[in-house]
């Protein structure tokens, strides 16, 4: 119970429930002794102790709540309800992927399809696993051909371009893939692009003045309010946007791209790509379609077979699209959106 887990530090906890009783005592002694006859000064003060103790009391709510009880996830995966989600809702299998166990050795008449990706393939903020684009697509193939067709979701939340050559390897040397689609997000270029001390859109900076880990209430107020505002969040994806510009950055990344798709056409694997849209974005330097057209480019030029999936949000309401307000990761219905576009990936003569 000390210790913080899901649940945060139980200490923590009690200091709220010690400064709110402190508070009604407060309140109390102000009503039981202050001079009655100084009555414009009773007045205003009692109103402000009625009014900090119903504060208080919302806070207090609000802190329980978010301790002991809220479930969802964040852009971040750092609050208390962000850690209970991925501990009710994730189960990794013995490489750390959020899929089943796969066997080494592929049975012949089986053809293994491993998707490879970050936190959007992952399903972040998704609790069903069937609900992922990968596993709707599991689901398409098997009303073909049952059993005809392996799915394998290869991804991990934070995984860059970089992150994905090896196991795209791994994949194919180890579990015998017949075919690798990588799943790319503007963002898996970011670990090229150049951070400081003081400027780092990769990790959020913390307050100076409070320590939020105490508070899920305060962390979910300064995540809510304040974090938003702040220069290299806002500027996150103008951020990216410099780094496609940039020809040294674009040429290192576009090598890893490239490696990739040698690797495997090397080896007879055929490599696709899905062009994963972000479903917020910001700034001014930042041209989501601009980005994509370049990527695609890219891969045709290099005969890939790639397929951009901007053109299914497009024109759709974004908030009905993300997790929730707080976590822009893509949700159900964007899941689906993107598992119908995917399947025409398989409806065209393979490459």
């Amino acid at each position: 119970m000390l210790t913080s887990g899901v649940f945060g530090y139980l200490f923590d906890y009690v200091i709220w429930w010690l400064l709110y009783f402190s508070l009604l005592i407060h309140t109390w002694c102000f009503f039981r002794f202050f001079p009655s006859t100084r009555r414009t000064a009773k007045l205003i003060g009692g109103n402000v102790f009625i009014f900090f103790c119903l504060l208080g009391a919302a806070a207090l709510a609000g802190e329980t709540y978010l301790r002991f009880v809220a479930v969802r996830t964040d852009a971040f995966g750092m609050s208390l309800p962000a850690r209970r989600w991925f501990a009710l809702h994730t189960q990794l299998n013995s490489l750390g992927c959020r899929d089943k166990e796969w066997e080494q050795r592929k049975p012949r008449e089986i053809r293994r399809i491993a998707f490879i990706g970050d936190s959007f393939t992952y399903g972040w903020g998704i609790e069903d696993p069937a609900d992922r684009f990968p596993d709707l697509l599991q689901v398409r193939f098997d009303s073909k051909s049952k059993g005809a067709v392996e799915v394998m979701n290869v991804a991990k939340p934070g995984w860059g371009t970089g992150d994905e050559i090896q196991p795209v390897i791994d994949m194919v040397e180890s579990y015998g893939v017949d075919e690798v689609v990588l799943c790319h997000v503007p963002n898996d270029i970011e670990k090229l692009l150049p951070i400081s001390e003081d400027f780092n859109p990769i990790r959020p900076p913390s307050p100076q003045w409070i320590d939020i880990d105490s508070s899920p209430l305060l962390d979910y107020l300064y995540r809510r309010i304040y974090l938003p505002r702040v220069p290299t969040v806002r500027g996150y994806h103008d951020w990216l946007a410099e780094g496609y510009a940039d020809p040294t950055i674009w040429g290192e990344h576009r090598r890893r791209l490239e490696r990739m798709a040698q690797f495997c056409r090397e080896r007879g694997v055929v490599f696709r790509v899905a062009l994963l849209p972000f479903l917020r974005t910001q700034g001014t330097k930042f041209d989501q379609q601009k980005i994509h057209d370049q990527l695609r480019q890219q891969f045709e030029g290099d005969q890939v077979p790639v397929i951009d999936l901007l053109d299914v949000i497009r024109n759709r309401d974004a908030a009905d699209l993300v997790v929730n307000s707080v976590d822009p990761h893509p949700n159900e219905v964007a899941h689906r959106l993107f598992a119908d576009r995917l399947w025409k990936f398989w409806q065209s003569p393979d490459p």
